[in-house]
């Protein structure tokens, strides 16, 4: 159960029309991005809705929303982290630790690879929605994982969530096979000892 105004997923509302006065061109696809903008509002609370936010196509997008894409290649957003980090540079760090946190509380190994892509909006603060790779260090495979961040310039970073990412038919183990396999047998010899003791 989700509990805390900061887990909550913000619903997605439209700020401008390319119409409107102060209204700023995003990047979008022309070949995807033709639907009104009742449509694009359809569309954006239904991308928000299906995956708390993290998996939104901007490419389809001409009206602009509370939720942004952030790219990871700019150095122009001075609250996201200082020169001459990049964004990518900055979410990599949030991530990292809120990896780290994640498992020392859940006794977990997964190793960290890289951020793929990251949405935010505002939230007292800005709200990272960072999608990142991780190694599982029980089959070596790449994973999806998901972290949620609340960050405000250098006063205050919220670690609110680390977590798999949810409904895509992968298994997380988090441990290593040799670290399961060591324990059972460990486990096995222990338990052979104790009835060997009791029997004598």
């Amino acid at each position: 159960m989700v509990t805390g105004w900061n887990r909550w997923v913000e619903p997605a509302f439209l700020l401008w029309k390319p119409e409107d006065p102060d209204y700023e061109r995003p990047v979008y696809d022309p070949e995807k991005a033709k639907f009104t903008a009742q449509e694009e509002l359809d569309r954006m609370r239904e991308e928000v809705n299906q995956s708390d936010g993290f998996d939104i196509d901007f490419d389809y997008y001409r009206c602009v929303f509370n939720y942004h894409r952030a790219y990871l290649d700019d150095v122009e957003f001075g609250e996201f982290g200082n020169e001459p980090e990049t964004t990518g540079d900055f979410l990599t760090r949030l991530a990292q630790k809120s990896l780290e946190d994640n498992n020392a509380k859940e006794k977990r190994q997964f190793e960290f690879v890289r951020v793929v892509k990251s949405n935010f909006h505002f939230s007292a603060g800005l709200m990272f929605l960072i999608t990142f790779e991780v190694i599982d260090p029980y089959d070596g495979k790449i994973k999806p994982f998901q972290a949620r961040v609340r960050y405000l310039n250098d006063t205050f970073t919220e670690y609110i969530f680390c977590r798999p990412k949810p409904n895509i038919g992968v298994k997380y183990y988090g441990n290593a096979k040799t670290n399961v396999a060591k324990k059972q047998r460990l486990e096995s010899e222990l338990l052979y000892a104790t009835s060997m003791v009791s029997s004598e």
